[in-house]
C-alpha cells in the first residue's frame, strides 16, 4: 500500500455509507487502514475490503438481488462470510445468516423462495433467541441501522475512539454480532475474528486484547454481562490488563461480574458502557457509563438515557403513559422513532408487538419489559419479559432474586427459574430452582447461600438450591433460560439408617445447603413443600410420615432422632394441630419481619427483600 504524498489529503473510505447509504463522513479511515482480520492472520485494508465488497455486490445485483430480495449467508464466522454480508447489504438487498446445514424456518423460506417480499429498505432478517417466548424473525431496516450506529458515534456516554481493534466473537446468527461488525465499521475500526470455544471461556478474547496491547492498539469488546464475567475470571488468571473499551449487551447487567472487573488492574480507566437493547431496534436503545460509583445503580436495573434520536416511553396497564418526573409508578417499555424495525414476518407477532399509541397513534415496539423512571433521569428495568412469574401462587421477581444473590458476595453468577419437583411418590410440585456459581464450595457457603435466597423472597417458597461450576449457556453466550442445571437425587433406598435416609429426602427436594439444625421453614420450603416431603418420607420409611409430624418436627436433626426411635406419624390430634398453627404462625411473623428487612440475620447477614411493588405484574 503506498502512503499520501505529502501535504495531500489521505484517501478515505466510509463503508458504513457504501453497505447501508449513509452520508460519507470526512473522518472515514484512511483506505490503508487495516478493516478486517481472520483467525488465520489475513487481513485486508479498508481499500482491498472495499474492493472486495464492490465487486461481490455486482455480481449479486446480476444475479437478481435488489431492494426487497432476502439473500442467505453461510454462518460461519470467516472473513469472507463478512464479506458477503456486507456486499448484500451493498447491492441494496438483505441477508439471513444460517448455518450451512440448516433448515429455515417458513417465514425465512418463503421469502428466501421469492413467495415473499420484504420491505425495499430491508438490510437483514435475524431470529431472536426467544428467551421470552417464541422466537421471531425480525426484519430490521437500513433507516433503523443508520439511526442506532448514527447514535451510538453521538452518545457521549460511549467516547469510543476511531481505529480501535474490534473482537467478532458472537456466532453471526446473534443479532449482538451486528453491533460488532458495523460498529467497527461505524467508528472506523479493525474487526478481528476470534475463535469461539465450546464450552465458552473467553480465552480468545483475553488473548486478543493482550495482543493487541502488545502491538500498541486497543481494543473494543461487544460482551453479554455473563461473558464479561467469564473474562474477568481470564483476566485474572492470566495478569492481563482489562480491555480499553468494552460494551454490554444482551442480557440484564446483574449477570456480569462489574465490580470484580473494574477492580483488575487498569479497570478504572476501562470505559465501560452498558446498554438495553433489543433485536426489534436494530440494537441498542439506551447507554450508561459504569463506573465503580455507578455499579450499584447499574445492578439495580438502570440502563441509562435513550441514544441520541431514540424515544422511550412507559405505558400502564391502562395505556397511560408514566410522566418522566415520576420514579415510582412501573410501566411497559415502548420504544419509538427510526431504530424500530419494519415488524416479523409472521403477521400476527407483528400485530402482537409493533403498536401504535397515544392520541397520534405512534407506531412503537412493545418491548414487553417493565421499566420506571430513575431518580434524576434515565430508565430502570424492573422486570425484564417473562421474568415475573407466579411460582407456586405466589409473583417472584426473578432478577430481584438473583441480584439479592450477587450482592451477597456468595455467589459468581447466578440463575433462577420456576421449576417442579417430580419424586416418586409424591405429586409434582412447584419451586423456585435457584442455579449458582458459588466462590466457596463449602457447606457453610451453600447455607449462606440459602439463606440470601429466603431473605430476598420474603414469603413462603419451597426452594431448590443447585451448585453448579458453570452456568449453562446459549451458544451466543447469554445464560440459557430454557435449560436448568440439575443434581441427580442421592440414592434413597428403603430401610437404613434414619441419619442416612431423612438428609438424603430433603436434598432431593432441596438440593444444597440444607441446615441441619435449623428451622427447615426459615431455609426455603412453604407448605406444598412439607407435603411432598411427608409423601417422599412415607414412602421410604414404609410407615406414616405425616405433614403434621414434620411441622411438630422442623429440624433435620429432630426428624432423625423422633424417626431412629421408631417413633410413628400419628394423624394430627389436637396437641399436633396446636403446634402446626404456632408455627405457620411464627413462619408468618418472621416472614413479615423479612420483608421490613429486621429478619435475625444469619451468618452471612442476608440482603433485606426487595419492594412488594416491584413483584407485582402490570396487567
Amino acid at each position: 500500500m503506498t502512503c499520501p504524498s505529502p501535504g495531500r489529503e489521505p484517501e478515505r473510505v466510509d463503508l458504513l455509507a457504501l453497505c447501508l447509504g449513509a452520508a460519507p463522513r470526512r473522518d472515514a479511515p484512511a483506505a490503508d487502514a487495516a478493516a478486517l482480520r481472520g483467525t488465520d492472520g489475513s487481513a485486508l485494508s479498508y481499500r482491498e475490503l472495499a474492493d472486495a465488497i464492490t465487486a461481490r455486490a455486482a455480481e449479486l445485483r446480476s444475479a437478481g438481488a435488489g431492494p426487497g430480495r432476502l439473500m442467505r449467508v453461510d454462518a460461519e464466522r470467516t472473513p469472507a462470510a463478512i464479506v458477503e454480508l456486507l456486499a448484500v447489504l451493498a447491492a441494496g438487498a438483505a441477508f439471513v445468516t444460517l448455518p450451512a446445514e440448516a433448515v429455515p424456518g417458513p417465514g425465512v423460506a418463503e421469502v428466501l423462495s421469492g413467495r415473499g417480499q420484504l420491505p425495499a429498505d430491508a438490510a437483514y432478517v435475524m431470529t431472536t433467541s426467544g428467551s421470552t417466548g417464541a422466537p421471531k424473525d425480525t426484519v430490521v431496516t437500513r433507516a433503523g441501522l443508520r439511526h442506532v450506529f448514527g447514535g451510538l458515534r453521538d452518545a457521549p456516554q460511549l467516547g469510543f475512539p476511531q481505529g480501535l481493534v474490534w473482537a467478532q466473537f458472537h456466532p453471526l446468527t446473534f443479532g449482538y454480532s451486528m453491533c460488532e461488525v458495523l460498529g467497527a465499521l461505524a467508528f472506523g475500526g479493525e474487526l478481528a475474528l476470534v475463535a469461539r470455544e465450546a464450552p465458552l471461556t473467553c480465552a480468545g478474547i483475553r488473548d486478543l486484547v493482550a495482543s493487541a496491547r502488545s502491538g500498541g492498539r486497543r481494543t473494543a469488546l461487544c460482551l453479554t454481562p455473563s461473558e464479561l464475567s467469564l473474562l474477568t475470571a481470564r483476566l485474572r488468571e492470566a495478569g492481563v490488563g482489562v480491555p480499553e473499551f468494552v460494551l454490554l449487551s444482551g442480557e440484564p447487567a446483574h449477570r456480569g461480574q462489574l465490580a470484580e472487573f473494574l477492580a483488575l488492574p487498569g479497570g478504572e480507566r476501562s470505559i465501560v458502557v452498558n446498554t438495553y437493547a433489543a433485536t426489534e431496534t436494530a440494537g441498542q436503545i439506551t447507554a450508561d457509563r459504569v463506573t465503580a460509583a455507578a455499579v450499584p445503580a447499574v445492578m439495580g436495573g438502570y440502563v441509562g438515557h435513550p441514544l441520541p434520536g431514540v424515544r422511550v416511553t412507559l405505558l400502564t396497564a391502562e395505556g397511560a403513559p408514566v410522566p418522566p418526573d415520576d420514579p415510582g409508578t412501573t410501566g411497559e417499555v415502548h420504544v419509538h422513532g427510526a431504530g424500530v424495525a419494519a415488524g416479523y414476518l409472521d403477521p400476527g407477532q407483528t400485530a402482537d408487538r409493533f403498536v401504535r399509541v397515544g392520541p397520534q397513534r405512534e407506531a412503537a415496539f412493545r418491548t414487553g419489559d417493565l421499566g420506571r423512571w430513575a431518580e434524576g433521569g434515565g430508565l430502570r428495568i424492573v422486570g425484564r419479559g417473562g421474568r415475573r412469574l407466579k411460582v407456586a401462587g405466589r409473583w417472584v421477581a426473578l432478577e430481584s432474586v438473583e441480584r439479592a444473590l450477587l450482592a451477597g458476595g456468595c455467589v459468581d453468577e447466578v440463575f433462577a427459574a420456576p421449576s417442579e419437583i417430580r419424586l416418586e411418590g409424591a405429586d409434582p410440585q412447584e419451586c423456585l430452582q435457584v442455579t449458582a456459581v458459588p466462590r466457596d464450595a463449602s457447606g457453610v457457603t451453600a447455607e449462606r447461600i440459602r439463606g440470601q435466597v429466603v431473605a430476598a423472597l420474603g414469603a413462603p417458597l419451597t426452594v431448590r438450591l443447585v451448585l453448579v461450576d458453570a452456568l449453562p449457556r446459549t451458544r451466543n453466550g447469554k445464560v440459557d433460560t430454557r435449560t436448568q442445571a440439575v443434581t441427580g437425587p442421592s440414592p434413597v433406598a428403603g430401610g437404613g439408617l434414619a441419619a442416612a435416609l431423612v438428609p438424603s429426602v430433603w436434598q432431593e427436594i432441596l438440593g444444597a445447603g440444607i441446615p441441619y439444625t435449623a428451622n427447615l421453614f426459615e431455609a426455603g420450603v412453604d407448605s406444598l413443600g412439607v407435603v411432598t416431603a411427608a409423601a417422599r418420607l412415607t414412602r421410604v420409611f414404609g410407615r406414616p410420615v405425616t405433614p403434621a409430624f414434620l411441622l411438630d418436627h422442623p429440624r433435620l436433626d429432630l426428624q432423625i432422632a423422633a424417626l431412629s426411635q421408631g417413633a410413628d406419624s400419628p394423624k394430627a390430634g389436637p396437641a399436633s394441630r396446636g403446634t402446626a398453627r404456632r408455627a405457620a404462625l411464627a413462619g408468618r411473623r418472621d416472614r413479615r419481619r423479612a420483608a421490613r428487612g429486621i429478619t435475625a440475620a444469619p451468618s452471612d447477614s442476608p440482603m433485606p427483600t426487595q419492594s412488594h411493588q416491584e413483584e407485582e405484574p402490570t396487567s
